[in-house]
């Protein structure tokens, strides 16, 4: 089968190594999601193959169907941004943002401190009205909504906020202030780092007021590994787990194909088993460090 893919130019690789090119360090231990759609195309489509006839927009498809998936669970396509915060105390999400690992705020000695999602407070719509209390509508007869919510506002200037130095004065003591003594306190209130709401609808972030403008927040996500513009040379795949994004689109074009239906659970056998492998080989497991940690569970405890 040929394989479509460039050669590899050494002086052009990866300018951290000295070459003069500008290409992505570690790039030839992916492949890019081109290469595995031409390829593909070349391997399993055509005259006496599996697939006779496959359009290429539908081989598309699939291979973003499986990368999404396998981004999900076996690529761990997790991404981290530093953000600035701004006087309006919110970030907007990321483009290709699926869910959150992480929030994090970075304080002065470059550590990074976990904030607590508010769990007492909930995003909401804050609707427009008249003097005369009434909605107000657009042309097409939807109430006009104000771009932030009273509730959200309040949030922000939230008089716990005020304490973040005192959290942080070797003299503080929890126990002096009038929620009471830790015992059986929440997390979001005994949380000395701040608190903030995901707003999924608005694709936004906000941030209680122990923080200020020029604060830098951390955002842990999970990517679908498509956020690349459309741009499938810019989607890379692990070369560990490209045979089983192969499988996978095969699986799914053949099972709704009459001409290849009867071997549709074949198809599906052989796409579990290649993604249990691709699992095993991206858990990256080496032998020094489960020798390390087996010997650690020998070590004495002592009180």
């Amino acid at each position: 089968m040929a394989i479509s893919r460039k050669p590899l130019d050494i002086d052009n690789y990866s300018a951290a190594e000295g070459g003069n090119g500008s290409a992505i360090p570690g790039y030839y231990s992916r492949v890019n999601l081109n290469d595995i759609i031409n390829n593909f195309i070349v391997g399993y489509t055509g005259d006496g193959k599996v697939l006779p006839k496959v359009p290429r927009y539908e081989v598309a498809f699939w291979a973003q169907r499986a990368v999404q998936e396998f981004s999900y669970d076996i690529f761990h396509a997790e991404k981290n941004m530093e953000i600035e915060l701004s006087s309006t105390l919110q970030i907007s999400l990321p483009s290709d943002y699926v869910n959150y690992v992480d929030i994090s705020c970075l304080d002065a000695d470059g550590n990074l401190r976990p904030l607590q999602n508010s769990k007492r407070l909930k995003s909401t719509k804050s609707a427009s009205q008249d003097q005369d209390y009434n909605y107000i509508y657009d042309q097409e007869g939807n109430i006009i909504y104000e771009e932030t919510s009273q509730t959200l506002k309040q949030f922000g200037k939230s008089d716990i906020s005020t304490k973040k130095q005192n959290y942080e004065s070797d003299e503080y003591d929890i126990r002096d202030e009038v929620y009471g003594a830790k015992y059986g306190s929440e997390p979001e209130r005994a949380n000395a780092n701040g608190t903030y709401v995901l707003d999924l609808e608005a694709g936004k972030i906000y941030f209680d007021s122990m923080f200020g403008e020029g604060d830098i927040i951390v955002l842990s996500y999970i990517s679908d590994g498509l956020g690349e513009n459309g741009d499938f040379a810019n989607v890379l795949v692990p070369k560990l787990a490209e045979d089983a994004v192969y499988a996978s689109i095969l699986y799914n074009l053949s099972k709704l194909r009459t001409s290849a239906s009867g071997a549709a659970g074949l198809y599906k056998k052989e796409a579990y088993a290649k993604l249990r492998n691709a699992k095993i080989r991206l858990s990256n497991m080496k032998i020094k460090e489960i020798a390390q940690v087996l010997r650690g569970k020998s070590k004495w405890i002592k009180h």
